[in-house]
């Protein structure tokens, strides 16, 4: 207690104490300062109050600049980000019109990826401008959401693009041998329960109907083979036929395999003359388990028997 009380009485008395600051300029008469000790105290504290106020304001400042300019940088990196992506699509563009002439120049029909949706290319226009006005925006407005959904439209479109020319390459290649793509061979070994041309409704009705193919019965199960090489276009449900497949073989022949089951092959999938590509079933309308098998030429359905070897 007695040196906590020596302690303050020494401050008390520095703080009562006259202290006196002599300035000395270079020149002239020397100033001084009287003050006393508390004064003194009070300068220095206010002092260093304004140096750490003046450190604060510039570091906020220094900050401030700093971020501004890497603001800047990536505004420009994203600008020739937009640049690069706006190119690209141009490209993809360019592929289109390629598309479409290599398609004329080999008598091709212009196929899913040429023939889009109605509205589709109106849609990729207005994703462009979007992107364009995403790019435009403050950093800390960017959508990073729609910017990946740009990128994988982007990614999309090229992938059709890919698989249209792969679908022109295997119509170059395959033109070499068109035999290839004549549908020549049955799709079934079972025997032909009925031919092709008018006939009775095998569900009762009086009137004859038109039957524009040949039908295989046989056992449930039995394999439906390609009969020429081709591109399948479809796989699935169609009325009246049930699970069907249609097979494009190019040089203007198609061909339609109905009333399948477990079916094994997918849409634009290239196949082989001979393949497996479903198993003989009774779906949509039919009076028992058989395919019904259908060729046809430049638009026209043709008697298949015309075909076979």
């Amino acid at each position: 207690m007695k040196r906590m009380g020596k302690k303050a009485n020494s401050i008390n008395r520095f703080l009562s104490d006259r202290v006196d600051i002599i300035i000395m300029p270079r020149a002239g008469a020397s100033k001084k300062l009287k003050l006393t000790g508390l004064s003194f105290v009070v300068l220095i504290a206010i002092w260093l109050l304004i140096t750490l106020g003046a450190l604060w304001v510039w570091s906020k400042a220094y900050n401030y600049h700093l971020t501004k300019a890497d603001n800047k940088i990536m505004r420009v990196k994203m600008q020739l980000i937009a640049d690069e992506l706006e190119r690209g699509r141009k490209y993809l563009d360019l592929t289109q019109n390629t598309d479409q002439q290599m398609r004329q120049m080999l008598g091709m029909s212009g196929g899913k990826f040429i023939n889009l949706p109605k509205g589709l290319e109106e849609k990729k226009r207005k994703e462009d401008d979007r992107a364009q006005q995403l790019f435009g925006t403050d950093l800390k407005e960017f959508d990073t959401e729609e910017f990946e959904k740009y990128i994988d439209s982007m990614q999309e479109t090229a992938e059709e693009r890919l698989a249209s020319f792969q679908e022109i390459a295997w119509y170059f290649a395959n033109r070499k041998e068109g035999l290839n793509s004549t549908p020549s061979i049955r799709p079934s070994s079972s025997r032909i329960s009925s031919g092709y041309g008018y006939r009775r409704d095998p569900f009762g009705k009086p009137t004859g109907r038109m039957h524009n193919g040949l039908d295989f019965a046989g056992k449930p199960d039995s394999p439906i083979v390609s009969t020429a090489d081709g591109v399948v276009r479809h796989t699935g449900w169609v009325n009246g036929y049930g699970q069907a497949v249609l097979i494009d073989h190019g040089f203007g022949y198609s061909t339609l395999y109905a009333h399948a089951t477990g079916i094994k092959v997918q849409p634009n999938e290239v196949v082989k003359r001979g393949q497996i590509i479903a198993f003989m079933g009774t779906t949509g309308r039919s009076t028992g388990t058989h395919l019904h098998y259908e060729v046809w030429k430049d638009g026209r359905p043709v008697n298949p028997r015309n075909y076979f070897k």
